[in-house]
């Protein structure tokens, strides 16, 4: 029998595949004017000009795009700008003129005319082969890739010839796939002022300028005044610029960043170590140092070195008129400012200069800044209040993966650290010094009042102190009416604090449910399969046979084990009972080393040591033993968050007691980042928090518990590095003590 010998078959991609690139991997018509913007910066273009003719209805009208680049030549034509997936751009990383980093790589932008209507024209004029010479292609009916034909038996006819003329590339584009209302080519407008990276544009004259040219759109033609949508009031002036470019039409980036009243700038190093500057415009006061340091977690991957530059706003009526009459605005109503602060808003990303798109529009909140206000508004800062700029590296330097759509990154473990490391910094740094500074400044309400200072207020010894002057059967009356009011009060305040008591013994519970899952779930899930496996062999161990010896030696071990489970849910569950906020009788005394220890088991999954310095005596505490645990459960959970956050070495938490007194002085302190000064003075304040996500009551709610047997809670703001936190409590001095 012969050897039979392998045959070759080829792949023969159907015309359609053309259409399919454009319709497919470019998300809408305005992306694919953005394509042919990025190909005339890649060619080396200083300009680029987008013109509407109307008729702009689906089937007429035309989009011509024009620009000054190296041009084409045929056999760019057919061997880069007609092959889809072409690598030129990946192989060439820069142009071949101004050595521009390449912003296509993909190999479809090209595509984009597809996409925006059903026929083209193509005009390129191109000098690289020492000849200058104009191709042209006068017209290419995209109606001819929808057929059953193979790509390889389409053609497409063209002329060349010498020319005198400029350099450049022109794609007229006529019958639209669509129609572009006013509203349509607004958002173009938008979306072409956040391409260019204001950074890139300002200070001296840009060298790639772009320009959308609306001057033949009128409301007879178009059902819209194209100058009034996109025109400037007096032209530009610099030379440099052709007389023949619509000079009214330049599309600049938004300038409103310059009117902010918050401003933050500096840079992430690869490492995570944000360092810049904060500059709180409103109170005047210069840029002050901003630091942060965000380690790695599992799973994140390198996103390069990051360039940040927020501009904040705050959105009263009152100040945003202010701002916009800042940044030229003229006098509008609050309304009206806000909607033009709406167009601006939004955490755009830059790559080379250029944005990658969908980051920035209003619509897209990849920073989750909105759902992270819901939280708390006074504080957090909503993604319509910020305008944000954030530079990262190019692609080749750095992991961050733009989708084959060209419509944002990858969800990779670079975006997922990209994006922790800026919400990191609006919720360590930029959030609380802005919230610090509109309290100080009355703009905000400041959040720390205490039981305490409300049981004082109805005293009422203000009003007390008036009636003094009342003649003395006035005063008597006047002082029976404020004594009942005053007692009435002091019940509802008991009545208040009472149930806040409940609701913080909740939330303290909240706070370790994942103390419960981690450390009782497994226990729980050994009782239920041990259980089911010795009441499944149960008749074998009452039955002689090779079974019965089996399952006999298998049953001391397992028992033993099912023991241990067992004594570690139940004192999982008792550990958990002071928590519950039951019904509470008098203060009694307990013992505080049993206490903290059962509040450290608690986190013994965690890799920090809570390490317990044992006291030279034996003492106990007077109060309710719930109050003080709540209060150390808190602490703890702070610390660790803190410790396991900022990955520190060998972390620990250290409990020390000593004596002053009458009093107990139990000191928590952790080896951590510790709390910067600035913010020592507001860590009990009430929703205040540093934490992304963080509740801000932890502490808050530690104050109060301990408030309630007698006992304080302080911050030791000396203490380094780390963080030490200070309980004061009622010692018990027996009977007659």
């Amino acid at each position: 029998m012969s050897e039979r010998v392998p045959q070759k078959i080829q792949f023969r991609p159907r015309a359609r595949i053309i259409r399919t690139i454009g319709d497919q991997l470019i998300s809408g018509p305005e992306a694919a004017v953005i394509e042919l913007v990025k190909n005339s910066y890649d060619a080396d273009a200083s300009f680029v000009v987008i013109k509407f003719q109307p008729p702009l209805v689906e089937g007429g009208g035309r989009i011509v795009v024009k620009d000054d680049g190296h041009g084409m030549t045929v056999d760019d034509i057919q061997e880069k700008w007609m092959e889809p997936a072409t690598s030129s751009k990946v192989v060439d990383r820069a142009s071949p003129k101004k050595g521009r980093r390449m912003l296509g790589y993909k190999g479809i932008g090209r595509f984009a005319a597809a996409k925006l209507g059903r026929k083209m024209e193509l005009s390129s004029i191109s000098d690289r082969t020492g000849e200058r010479i104009e191709v042209l292609i006068s017209e290419i009916d995209w109606s001819i890739f929808t057929s059953d034909a193979y790509l390889s038996d389409i053609s497409i006819e063209f002329l060349d010839q010498p020319t005198t003329e400029p350099t450049g590339t022109t794609i007229e584009i006529f019958e639209l796939n669509e129609g572009w209302s006013q509203e349509k080519v607004n958002q173009l407008f938008l979306e072409l002022r956040k391409l260019v990276s204001p950074l890139h544009w300002s200070g001296s004259a840009p060298d790639f300028r772009i320009f959308l040219d609306l001057s033949e759109c009128t409301p007879d033609t178009a059902g819209f005044d194209g100058a009034a949508l996109v025109g400037w009031s007096g032209e530009i002036a610099d030379a440099d610029i052709e007389a023949d470019l619509p000079a009214d039409y330049e599309v600049r980036p938004f300038e409103l960043m310059s009117t902010a009243d918050y401003e933050v700038d500096g840079w992430f190093e690869e490492d995570g170590t944000f360092e810049g500057t904060m500059e709180i415009k409103r109170a005047g006061q210069s840029p002050q140092p901003l630091s942060i340091r965000v380690p790695f977690l599992p799973g994140e991957e390198s996103c390069g070195r990051v360039q940040v530059k927020l501009s904040i706003f705050d959105r009263e009526a009152d100040v945003i008129r202010s701002t916009m009459r800042r940044a030229g605005m003229g006098e509008l109503t609050a309304t009206k400012a806000r909607q033009l602060l709406d167009e601006v808003t939004g955490v755009a990303i830059y790559r080379d200069g250029f944005r990658v798109r969908p980051y920035g529009d209003l619509r897209n909140d990849w920073l989750t800044l909105d759902t992270r206000r819901v939280q708390d508004p006074s504080l957090r800062i909503g993604h319509n209040q910020v305008a944000g700029y954030i530079g990262v590296e190019p692609q080749d330097s750095s992991d961050l993966i733009e989708k084959s759509s060209r419509e944002g990154f990858e969800e990779n473990g670079a975006f997922v650290r990209l994006r922790r490391l800026v919400q990191r910094l609006f919720a360590e740094a930029v959030e609380p010094r802005r919230q610090t500074f509109r309290e100080a400044a009355g703009l905000s309400r400041k959040r720390n009042t205490t039981f305490d200072e409300v049981r004082k207020l109805s005293e009422m010894e203000k009003i007390r102190e008036l009636i003094i002057r009342f003649p003395p059967g006035e005063r008597e009356k006047a002082e029976q009416v404020i004594d009942q009011q005053s007692a009435i009060l002091a019940d509802r305040i008991e009545q208040l604090q009472d149930r806040q008591r409940l609701l913080e013994a909740k939330s303290s519970l909240g706070l370790i449910v994942g103390e419960i899952l981690h450390e009782g779930a497994p226990s729980a899930n050994f009782v239920a399969t041990s259980s089911a496996r010795l009441k499944a062999n149960w008749n074998s161990v009452l039955t002689p046979g090779p079974r019965s010896v089996e399952v006999k030696a298998d049953f001391p071990g397992r028992l033993d084990l099912l023991a241990q489970a067992g004594v570690r849910l139940r004192d999982l569950f008792q550990n958990l009972r002071p928590l519950a906020g039951g019904k509470r009788g008098a203060p009694i005394a307990f013992n505080v080393v049993n206490a903290i220890r059962d509040a450290a088991k608690l986190f013994e999954g965690h890799k920090t040591f809570i390490n317990l310095v044992p006291p030279n005596e034996v003492t106990e505490l007077i109060g309710y033993r719930e109050d003080f645990t709540t209060a150390l459960v808190n602490l703890f959970a702070n610390g660790i968050h803190w410790l396991e956050d900022a990955q520190s070495v060998n972390p620990r938490i250290d409990v020390r007691i000593a004596w002053d007194g009458t009093d107990a002085l139990v000191s928590v302190e952790d080896n951590g980042p510790g709390i910067p000064e600035e913010f020592v003075e507001r860590v009990f304040d009430i929703r205040f928090t540093l934490k992304d996500g963080g509740t801000g009551l932890g502490l808050n709610i530690a104050q109060e518990a301990l408030a309630r047997s007698g006992g304080k809670l302080f911050l030791d703001p000396e203490f380094e590095p780390g963080a030490r936190f200070e309980i004061r409590f009622p010692r018990y001095r027996g009977p007659q003590g």
